[in-house]
């Protein structure tokens, strides 16, 4: 909020920083018919001496007395000109929560209460989970079939690629020197045949070997 210079903005900042404090309903009465409370909320009342001196036990009195038998309400009290001793340990003793309201906007607390009223508006923010993510969509039946032919390929290849290879290369080396077309083409894959069909049936046979024992 921009630098508090009047009542009404005194009042209606007090009405911010108790929504901050986890009063979400917290509105200030604007210096209206408002019987003593300056900032009403379902669950708090709280007054706000912007100017004069400093608030006494007799202004904190006059807000408790406000309440009546509305005891599950909190009560709060802003204070610019700050507090007396007598108002402090008034406060502490019959549970008001005291705070400073400074020209900047600032609500420092006071006393017993008001610090408690902090910490706890600052431990239920941290203590706020983030929202879960949505459930994934689920997979459509063409998507799942196609996901299990490929792990399916994908593993017959990964069993048997020497076998695979070996068998290639020999159909390769028996077709490719006696075929039509680029000669220079049909040289190149004898040559890789020649090189790959042995090399293929070696680790093919090593393989079996290896699995027999």
């Amino acid at each position: 909020m921009a630098r508090i210079r009047t009542a009404a903005e005194a009042e209606i900042n007090a009405a911010e920083q108790m929504q901050k404090l986890g009063y979400g309903d917290a509105t200030a009465l604007l210096g209206g018919a408002d019987g003593g409370i300056d900032v009403y909320s379902s669950r708090a009342y709280a007054q706000v001496k912007w100017r004069g001196g400093s608030a006494g036990k007799s202004d904190l009195t006059n807000l408790y007395d406000t309440r009546g038998t509305s005891h599950a309400r909190k009560l709060l009290y802003f204070s610019g000109p700050g507090y007396t001793d007598e108002a402090v340990d008034y406060a502490d003793a019959v549970g008001i929560a005291l705070f400073r309201c400074e020209p900047d906007g600032e609500t420092p607390p006071v006393g017993a209460h008001a610090p408690k009223l902090v910490a706890a508006a600052r431990n239920s923010t941290v203590a706020v989970a983030p929202p879960p993510p949505p459930p994934p969509e689920p997979e459509s039946p063409a998507r799942i079939v196609a996901r299990n032919a490929w792990a399916m390929v994908a593993g017959f290849f990964g069993a048997h690629w020497r076998l695979l290879g070996a068998v290639v290369c020999t159909i390769v080396l028996m077709i490719a020197p006696f075929g039509e077309g680029n000669v220079g083409l049909r040289v190149f894959a004898t040559i890789l045949a020649v090189v790959g069909a042995p090399v293929f049936w070696l680790l093919y046979v090593q393989h079996r070997h290896a699995n027999d024992r």
